[in-house]
């Protein structure tokens, strides 16, 4: 019997220390858990440290690059000045010796043209034309074939590519599906991962950190990128097409066929309409696309002598560049960071890269590509960090390009 008692109590004895083990395994398990849920929240909380460190940088770069325009601009408002005055001087000289000679006739016509010249200068001084920064042309020289391209069946399938915004951050593409009623996004090679509906057909888009602001018709829509749902939507009078976001944190919108801008701030709220003052317009014309950059707007123009004008952010008219007739089609441009400007030839199945200035730089066409590389109806584009174009094309064969 004691050895059965003895058996029981070590039996007793084994299973208490199971259960130990168990209780330990419990506890062992649960606070892995807690230290896994840590380490997402402090990941989480470093992904949002690193795009406000982006975010912040980007805003000093921008900062420091318009204080050194304003200067430039001073600049060359001081060398105008000393032109003023040295002109003013002769003209002074000039009336002086018509007084003296009696003529009267002759110094009242000088005195017109010191005022025209006075308020000529004065002219000028409000709108000083920037410089051309110099282009460096291994940028482009080089991009004669694509770094990647894919087909355009299954998922990858683009319907009507409209405007592609790239997040800076993670690289991963946003292109806007007029006829798919969804935003598409696809990994910086290209690679599909996965799509956002809309309850319209969307033609524009903008990122910021948190939002993603697409226009669908006569509506603004804003999406929250943790859960890709509408966290707000506003329903506006006119049609509005692309749109950017500046510095100042708004929102810049085509009102496609009214030949304005529309200022909203990040929750939607209309601030202001720009009416561009142009007069190259005609009955017919309309804006489908927008860029700000360097504190002027640059506005595509459709049915217009000229493609691309260039405005300050108060609606006046700086320059006009690029006439329509060289490009046949194109509702799409993007700028890079020395002012370059890349546009999509729709018609003309080609690339066109010209200056700031407007001049023709760079041409990517079929003329260099395989038959798996064509340019095929290209509409959207934009430029990655890496300077790399990327391109969705109006094809079910290769319709995302990146060169």
């Amino acid at each position: 019997m004691s050895g059965k008692k003895e058996l029981e109590i070590l039996v007793e004895q084994v299973q208490h220390e199971k259960d130990r083990v168990r209780d330990i395994f419990l506890q062992l398990h649960s606070l892995l858990a807690v230290r896994e849920q840590s380490l997402l929240v402090e990941l989480d909380d470093d992904v949002v440290r690193a795009r406000l460190a982006v975010k912040e940088k980007t805003g000093v770069l921008q900062e420091l690059q318009k204080a050194r325009e304003l200067l430039d601009r001073e600049l060359t408002k001081n060398k105008l000045r000393e032109v003023l005055q040295k002109n003013l001087s002769t003209l002074d000289e000039k009336i002086r010796e018509e007084k003296g000679r009696g003529v009267n006739v002759r110094w009242v016509e000088l005195e017109w043209k010191k005022e025209q010249l006075e308020q000529s200068i004065i002219e000028v001084c409000k709108v000083v034309t920037f410089k051309e920064k110099p282009f460096r042309t291994e940028d482009y020289s080089r991009k004669l074939r694509p770094v990647w391209s894919h087909e355009g069946t299954g998922p990858n399938r683009i319907d009507w590519p409209q405007q592609i915004a790239i997040d800076p951050i993670s690289e991963n593409i946003y292109i806007v599906d007029y006829d798919a009623y969804n935003t598409k996004i696809f990994n910086k090679e290209g690679k599909y991962l996965y799509n956002i509906p809309t309850p319209e057909n969307p033609s524009g888009i903008a990122l910021t950190n948190e939002f993603i602001y697409v226009s669908t018709g006569n509506t603004i829509v804003k999406i929250r990128r943790s859960n890709n749902k509408t966290a707000k939507s506003v329903k506006l009078e006119n049609c509005v097409y692309v749109m950017d976001i500046y510095t100042n944190n708004m929102l810049y919108v085509c009102e496609k066929f009214k030949l304005s801008i529309l200022l909203l701030d990040m929750e939607l709220k209309v601030h202001q309409r720009i009416i561009l003052n142009t007069p190259y317009v005609t009955d017919k014309t309309s804006i489908p696309s927008i860029k700000l950059y360097q504190d002027n707007m640059y506005v595509k123009f459709h049915n217009s002598p000229y493609h691309l004008q260039i405005f300050s952010l108060d609606r006046e008219l700086v320059r006009c560049i690029i006439e329509e007739t060289e490009i046949m089609l194109c509702n799409f441009f993007t700028i890079d960071q020395f002012g370059n400007i890349i546009t999509s030839d729709y018609f003309g199945n080609e690339i066109k890269i010209f200056s700031n200035s407007g001049k023709l730089i760079h041409t990517i066409s079929n003329s260099n590509l395989a038959d798996y590389e064509m340019l095929r109806c290209p509409l959207g584009v934009a430029i990655d960090k890496n300077n790399r174009i990327i391109i969705a094309q109006h094809s079910e064969k290769y319709n995302l390009i990146a060169f």
